[in-house]
């Protein structure tokens, strides 16, 4: 899987003095999830100007040849804003080739009709306003790109995540899979499918009620979100990370709209919070019995594995008086083979596998790749 990235965000071009339009320029890139590969395969993008909702289509695109068998590494993209348009517009860039484009969040583990060799994962500016003045544009426009996918019902599920090419809080690819997954499982769900791939987590999301959650390595939070949206069942969603991930959490939280359910009788928290691994558990999460815990592309890193086994077997203890133990769901993708030292450590841990799947995802122009999403529960004593 390949996601447009803006290295430089989208700036206005100011031509008015020379009676010429303005124009949007931006500079982006294609590549995988964590950035060390380039689309090497030849595609045509299309640039857009689009309206502050990001659907509405303003004037023409522009169509852009990305020439990833030369080596290409990152492309200038220019867009004339048409005559008489003012306000606040954004820019869109995305893949020609509609089975190449997700669009639907569905589309990453629902195949059909789609290209089997890969997808591209399109990107949206944040807003600039044509009537501010250029020193004002760039002093208030933070450097975040938005990832939209529908989800069925005119709705779609907004995440926003950082430009440029820091990994840290962009969307990555067991995430979004973990996601797509999620989305299909869920009762509220248009695309529901009838394959049942984890049983024994799709019956706790599905039957049991007021469900507490809590999120590790939640990034820019694209699959807690993707939970308390699909799922009315859940009274209480955390969303953990490091410090440095806190603004985009509170950002994306801040833009999730939670459709009305019948079924939810009860009062719901979703909100994020700071949780090191590496540190004592904080209270607000030793004190509360928790349902699940989702983790996604956290074990990519060897060295914090440890701490992170230990941190999902002080979750799902009973002791302190908590009642019951909760399920560890994570989602990967292996890039590494000194990654498989995290199974050793859950097994340490008491920790056994409940339930499994391996999900296919195409790299345009590479051999393709699996996400695998396991379901964990302690042994008894």
């Amino acid at each position: 899987m390949h996601y447009i990235r803006f290295l430089k965000s989208p700036r206005l071009i100011d031509n008015s003095l020379r009676s010429a339009p303005s124009s949007l320029t931006a500079k982006i890139t294609i590549t995988t999830d964590l950035g060390e590969s380039f689309l090497w395969d030849d595609i045509n993008v299309i640039a857009e100007v689009v309206s502050h909702d990001g659907e509405t289509v303003i004037g023409k695109g522009v169509e852009y040849a990305w020439k990833g068998r030369e080596g290409m590494r990152g492309l200038e993209v220019v867009l004339r804003i048409p005559p008489r348009v003012d306000g606040v517009v954004r820019m869109r860039v995305r893949s020609v080739t509609e089975e190449l484009d997700v669009r639907r969040l569905s589309e990453i583990v629902d195949r059909k009709g789609r290209s089997e060799e890969g997808s591209i994962v399109g990107v949206w500016s944040m807003d600039v306003n044509l009537s501010t003045s250029l020193a004002k544009v760039k002093e208030v426009q933070p450097p975040l790109a938005e990832r939209v996918f529908q989800i069925g019902d005119g709705k779609a599920l907004h995440i926003w995540e950082e430009t440029g090419e820091s990994i840290a809080r962009h969307i990555w690819d067991a995430g979004l899979t973990l996601s797509s997954y999620l989305h299909t499982i869920s009762p509220l769900s248009s695309t529901s499918t009838t394959s049942s791939k984890l049983p024994v987590l799709e019956k706790l999301l599905q039957e049991k009620s007021e469900l507490n959650i809590i999120e590790l390595g939640a990034g820019c939070g694209i699959v807690s979100l993707t939970l308390h949206h699909h799922f009315p069942q859940i009274s209480n969603s955390i969303l953990t990370d490091l410090p440095e991930a806190s603004e985009i959490l509170s950002h994306n939280i801040s833009h999730l709209s939670i459709p009305d359910s019948p079924s939810r009788n009860f009062t719901t928290t979703l909100k994020h919070e700071v949780l090191d691994w590496s540190q004592p558990l904080p209270s607000f999460a030793a004190e509360k019995k928790w349902d699940l815990v989702m983790v996604a592309d956290c074990t990519y890193n060897p060295d914090v594995v440890p701490h992170l086994v230990k941190t999902l077997k002080e979750l799902t203890s009973e002791e302190g008086g908590k009642e019951g133990k909760g399920l560890v769901c994570a989602a990967m993708k292996v890039r590494h083979e000194s990654e498989m030292v995290f199974f050793d450590l859950m097994t340490e841990a008491r920790f056994e596998v409940l339930g499994k799947c391996r999900i296919p995802i195409g790299v345009l122009g590479g051999e393709g790749e699996e996400i695998e999403i396991f379901v964990f529960g302690r042994k008894g004593k």
